[in-house]
């Protein structure tokens, strides 16, 4: 009885190659996008090359030994295995250099957001910077105005409606501004205090200053002024008018000298909506005598001055 040959590239052996081609496709199919898992997956096809090698010199060794059918199909699929790492491999290289790609785009978009960030702050300080010039323009133009009107430039601003009085003489010139809806006057002399100090007189309508008939604003033409003001606008009408001081009682008599006295009545001042009134030049040669300057009616956001 003959030996039978005993054949070791058995179908097993197929079965073997089937399912290394198989886990090599499914490599293939799941791969994530470089993630841990491509990093294995490098690896692994690191090592299917080195196993591929030794299992082509196997088949090539045993080439005379395998039926030339066997063979074909051995070879067949070592070809099909060979096309699939060689597609794996470029599928790597393709998501490295994607990698590659996105690390660039990442550093890019950092560097775009820190020149954004660096020029928000550059226009928020030119904002500011901006804002505090157009601030002492504003100033300055006020000035200007007062200038070019023959006022001082440094009439204080407490309010959004302010009435105000100037004279250039040493003469105790009194503004007094009276609510026509409740006969209430705002007049001086002002309030004192227990230090006998004086202080403006308030009404809940409005704030005549204080006396400032021994002060004067500076050098700037050495003129004296009155000032009534409302911090906000108090709708209402208000009749305004003036007169030189003269009291023996106070120890405040009138030398005769004459006053000549004008003003102006400005609303929202400084502002954009700005609204002024001029009045006078007047002059005053009599003490005690009211001059009327009119009937100012305030709304919330107008003036007007009825003679």
């Amino acid at each position: 009885m003959a030996n039978k040959e005993i054949n070791i590239y058995s179908v097993s052996f197929l079965d073997l190659l089937s399912g290394a081609l198989a886990a090599v496709l499914i490599l293939f199919i799941v791969i994530p996008k470089m993630s841990q898992e491509n990093i294995r997956a490098i690896e692994e096809l690191e090592r299917l090359d080195v196993e591929y090698a030794q299992l082509a010199e196997l088949i090539e060794a045993a080439r005379n030994s395998v039926p030339t059918d066997l063979y074909e199909q051995i070879q067949q699929q070592m070809e099909q295995m060979e096309t699939a790492i060689s597609d794996l491999r470029n599928e790597v290289e393709n998501l490295q250099r994607r990698v590659t790609e996105l690390e660039e785009e990442n550093l890019q978009l950092r560097e775009q957001m820190e020149n954004m960030r660096q020029q928000m702050e550059n226009a928020q300080q030119q904002h500011s910077a901006d804002q505090q010039r157009i601030a002492e323009l504003e100033r300055q133009l006020r000035e200007a105005k007062k200038r070019q009107d023959g006022l001082p430039s440094n009439l204080p601003d407490k309010g959004e409606v302010e009435v105000f009085i100037i004279w250039g003489e040493n003469v105790d010139v009194d503004l007094y501004v009276q609510n026509m809806d409740n006969s209430e006057i705002c007049q001086h002399p002002g309030i004192t205090n227990q230090t006998g100090e004086e202080r403006p007189n308030i009404k809940s309508w409005g704030i005549l200053d204080m006396d400032i008939n021994n002060q004067r604003l500076g050098m700037e033409g050495s003129k004296y002024y009155e000032l009534f003001y409302q911090r906000t606008p108090v709708p209402g009408r208000y009749k305004i008018y003036f007169n030189i001081f003269d009291d023996a009682r106070a120890n405040t008599r009138w030398d005769g000298r004459p006053a000549t006295v004008k003003g102006f009545i400005v609303m929202f001042p400084g502002k954009d909506n700005e609204q002024r009134i001029d009045f006078g030049p007047v002059t005053l040669r009599a003490a005690m005598q009211n001059h009327i300057v009119g009937i100012l009616n305030v709304t919330e956001n107008n003036i007007t001055l009825q003679q």
